[in-house]
């Protein structure tokens, strides 16, 4: 139960006026025990103007403290036994929300190169429509307004005409990065003129808004000149800068503006590349000499959400381009959605299919935040022919130098494998990095987001030290000498970590010895194709029981000859073969698991017999759930430092329950995180710190937000010390129901258990729900205007569709806006379901909140549907009851029925809006259990 309803529940038992409802927030990085912020906060937020001042760490100090942290990975050495091997010579396209071209750290490679080759747009979201424009005189009318300096243009363009657009800023999101000239509002629009010169196409923009041309200077696109625009207000540096493409289409210009209102790819640029941050000599990322293709996939506005076919369309270009200029390639893609089915998402096979024609071509892929559950790894980073990475924890960031030995642990957020493998890898997803100046202050982010460029940096410099033999090797070599290289991270298991933190000197060394490697495909019965994991589970109430499986290994890169193989399992309760030969055709390996009463994990490395290089590994998950009929269960946990432990809890559809995570001494803290079956992180907040006694972390859920299947809690210890805890599960001995007949409502209580119960119930209006069924044949947008009524404290929007239809989408954007469309809030889906909690400006209520719903397919657009609920609440509520009846009896396994009148609804409900109620069952002294129900109420009045 959340504690809105608690409140709610306060409410109907004393009588009392409660606080404001509130709903506990997902935890966010910076308050996970693994990631204190005392020092340096790991998540930042924007703020209203840009300011130095404002930095968290100033540049200098970010350098010599080791915030781009580069020494788990062994950079260090490498790069001072082969400082020419920086990445020069190597591209590396970064596939994300835009760049900044004008951010110092992106200028210049480390052998004073042009480090921006390209910046290209995907998205769409900066282009400019564009319509002929007449010129009069000294003056051009553009959009309803007349510009001066037209003179001055026509003395450089030729004969043709005149086009003119408008950059409008309220579709570009909130302030300030939307507020594209600085000048503290959002809502101008920005006239643009295009006229063909001698070099083609140009762009002339009103920057100082001033209203004239004269003092502008042309600018072409970013390909041809690697100029890029600004607007700017007083003497105040330029918030923006924006990257032009210009192309020609029968005549007449088309115009996008390439920009990155989010900050994301700026900052993932940095970490993959940047060279001398800040002007700070030496600040680099991973590979300073690397050159760096920006390619807009996603519309920041709406969340950073890719757009259809943005991925692939994007990637095709970067093989392209790379190609045509003779250079290695590395992709990274630091983005990522949750699996609803692992091994069904249509751009992974989309993604495998193009790297298995171009198999030269290195992509590195985000793992997803959505740790530090099991089973959590998202699309595309599932794809088989990728390095999925994951996260590891940069101990700088609580305030250890960066020389100490202490090893890195895994960072929370991290997603993890289990019904499939994976990530690959971890590396530290902290980092200090560029950042467009209207994010001053929020160079330090966190994220897998940040893990997945510094793998790329690192696959960069591998590249770049084998020289000319680098156009030639396969990907999967490089992927084999980085696993092999990689040491595990301590407390955390295979399916968690993949095989660890790779150390660069390590697989350089492997991998100059190596002219080829054989490539080694596993495949599991039952399991996910292309990552292959071994994921069982106990039947509920069975007792411990043996497993046996098949596991089949094939060669995968065109290869006839066998291979000897060296199979080495992680833990005695693992058999398998020690050693077998392995060609085109296959190998069938039987692998048995010992009885177990308690959940475990572990792998099997599949190793080459004759040096001991890592070609594969498959881990191996067995998952024993805790009771499923008791009411009360508890377990408890011994956690090391740094490790995670799972416990799984079957659920029942419409069965609340409440989970309390404790830890056993009052020193000792944990994060406590509750996911979902299938892996996605609880819906009203995933995780919380849990310490002892009164700090313990209590996890409620109510009826209306329970699934059949199994929920797993996920418990993490701090990197510097473990802790006991215990978890304790109490579900509801009984389930509530409401109906309407006639001019009453019916609520039933339904006892599930064989003792007597003690209840008292209790109804209670509190909100509003506005419900609808979309079914859509197209991905256009999708502008829904729903009523807000005037008592509307809070909102919460779920947005639902069929679980087996998610994988061919890449994104779905949920953005909330104002009637006049200015910007409130945006939540894309991150699974099948979705739930948002946007704050309501007061000048909304009473009026409209506008939701705009964004499909991204994979690669063409199609049919979809979706189930949208919007329930709004009220600040109080009020009780429908008449004071409720008194406790009384419930027999065992029966169901008590309570007719109540109902009259005019004491709250108006504005058209389309359903009355939502309450249902509480006090259970004894000490438990409520509750649950939602909006009412059809044809014919009835309100208010």
């Amino acid at each position: 139960m959340s504690r809105r309803l608690v409140v709610a529940a306060t409410l109907l038992v004393v009588g009392c006026t409660p606080p404001p409802p509130q709903i506990r927030p997902q935890m966010d990085p910076a308050a996970d025990p693994r990631t204190p912020e005392p020092q340096l906060p790991v998540e930042s937020v924007s703020v209203a103007a840009a300011d130095p001042a404002r930095r968290v760490v100033p540049p200098d100090e970010a350098f010599q403290r080791g915030l781009m942290p580069l020494r788990s990975t062994g950079v260090p050495g490498f790069a001072a036994a082969m400082p020419h091997a920086d990445g020069r010579g190597v591209l590396i396209a970064i596939l994300d929300s835009g760049i900044d071209p004008s951010v110092p750290g992106l200028q210049r490679t480390s052998d004073g190169n042009p480090k921006l080759l390209d910046v290209r747009d995907f998205s769409g979201e900066g282009r400019i429509a564009l319509t002929p424009v007449v010129r009069r005189g000294d003056t051009v009318l553009v959009a309803g307004r007349r510009l001066l300096g037209a003179s001055r243009i026509a003395a450089t363009a030729l004969a043709g005409a005149w086009w003119g657009g408008v950059l409008d800023e309220l579709p570009l999101g909130a302030a300030p990065a939307a507020d594209i000239d600085g000048n503290g509002t959002v809502g101008d629009r920005l006239p643009l003129l295009v006229v063909r010169s001698v070099g083609g196409w140009v762009l002339f923009a009103d920057t100082q808004g001033n209203g004239t041309f004269a003092d502008d200077r042309p600018v072409h696109d970013y390909a041809t000149a690697r100029e890029s625009v600004a607007w700017q207000s007083g003497v105040a540096a330029p918030m923006l800068q924006m990257a032009v493409n210009l192309a020609d289409s029968n005549g007449a210009p088309t115009l996008d503006l390439v920009f990155d209102t989010s900050a994301h790819g700026t900052h993932v640029a940095g970490i993959a590349a940047g060279h001398g941050m800040y002007g700070v000599p030496g600040f680099d990322g991973v590979a300073p000499g690397a050159r760096l293709l920006a390619l807009k996939i996603a519309n920041d506005a709406q969340g950073g959400i890719t757009v259809t076919g943005s991925m692939v369309r994007a990637l095709d270009h970067a093989i392209r381009f790379a190609a045509e200029r003779k250079m290695p390639l590395v992709v990274n893609i630091s983005f990522g959605v949750g699996n609803e089915r692992e091994g069904a998402a249509r751009i992974d096979a989309m993604l495998d299919s193009m790297l298995t024609v171009h198999p030269t071509v290195v992509v590195t892929v985000a793992a997803a935040n959505d740790g530090p559950g099991l089973s959590t790894l998202g699309f595309p980073g599932s794809a088989g022919r990728v390095l999925s990475i994951g996260a590891s924890q940069p101990l700088v960031f609580i305030g250890l130098p960066p020389d100490d030995p202490t090893p890195e642990p895994l960072a929370s957020f991290s997603s993890r494998g289990g019904e499939s493998a994976g990530p690959d890898l971890v590396v530290p997803g902290v980092a200090y990095s560029t950042v467009p100046e209207f994010a001053t202050g929020n160079e330090i982010e966190s994220g897998t987001s940040m893990a997945a460029p510094y793998a790329a940096g690192l696959a960069a410099r591998l590249l770049s030290a084998l020289g000319p033999r680098a156009a030639t090797l396969p990907a999967h070599v490089m992927t084999q000498a980085l696993r092999t290289s990689a040491r595990g991270v301590e407390g955390a298991t295979a399916a968690e970590q993949g095989v660890g933190i790779p150390n660069l000197p390590d697989a350089w060394r492997w991998l100059e010895r190596r002219e080829t490697a054989p490539e080694i495909l596993v495949e599991v019965a039952g399991g996910v194709r292309g990552r292959a994991a071994v994921w069982a589970t106990s039947e509920r109430g069975a007792g411990p029981a043996a497993f046996e499986t098949r596991v089949t290994l094939r060669r995968a890169d065109g290869g006839h000859e066998p291979v000897a193989l060296r199979l080495v399992p992680s833990a005695p309760w693992i058999a398998v073969p020690a050693t077998l030969s392995v060609g085109a055709v296959g190998t069938v390996v039987p692998v048995r698991l010992a009885a177990t009463a308690r959940s475990r994990d572990g792998a099997i490395r599949v190793e080459e017999a004759r040096d001991g290089s890592l070609l594969g590994f498959i881990p191996i998950t067995v998952r024993v759930p805790m009771s499923a009929t008791a009411l009360t269960t508890s377990d408890t946990l011994t956690i090391p430092a740094g490790g995670t432990a799972h416990l799984f809890i079957p659920a029942e559809a419409g069965r609340g329950f409440q989970v309390e995570v404790a830890t056993a001494n009052a020193p000792e803290m944990v994060t406590a995180s509750l996911h979902e079956p299938g892996g996605m992180p609880f819906r009203d907040g995933a995780g919380m710190p849990a310490g002892f006694a009164d700090g313990a972390a209590l996890f409620e859920l109510e009826a209306n937000d329970v699934a059949n299947g199994l929920y797993e809690m996920a418990v993490v210890a701090g990197p510097l010390g473990g802790a006991g805890t215990r978890v304790t599960v109490r579900r509801a001995p009984l389930t509530l129901s409401a109906s309407v007949a006639s001019d009453s409502l019916r609520v039933v209580v339904t006892s599930l258990v064989g003792t007597p119960l003690s209840v008292r119930t209790r109804v209670g209006l509190i909100g509003g729900e506005w419900r609808q069924m979309i079914q859509r044949a197209d991905d256009r947008p999708l502008r829904l205007a729903v009523p807000v009524p005037d008592w509307a404290g809070r909102v919460v929007v779920d947005s639902r569709m069929p679980r087996d239809a998610w994988p061919k989408f890449t994104d779905f954007g949920v953005t909330f806006q104002d009637r006049t469309g200015r910007h409130i809030d945006a939540s894309p889906l991150n699974y099948a379901f979705g739930r948002a909690m946007p704050e309501l400006p007061s000048h909304v209520v009473g009026d409209s909140l506008i939701i705009v719903l964004a499909p991204a397919f994979a690669d063409v657009s199609g049919a979809w549907e979706l189930a949208l609920s919007v329930r709004f609440y009220a600040e109080d509520v009020i009780e429908m009851d008449a004071g409720g009846a008194p406790f009384r009896p419930l027999a065992a396994r029966s169901a008590d029925d309570r007719m109540l009148r109902i009259g005019t609804m004491p709250r108006a409900m504005p058209a389309g809006l359903r009355p939502l109620l309450i249902l509480v069952a006090l259970e004894g002294d000490d438990n409520a259990w509750t649950r939602e129900v909006a009412l059809d109420l044809p014919g009835r009045t309100t208010p």
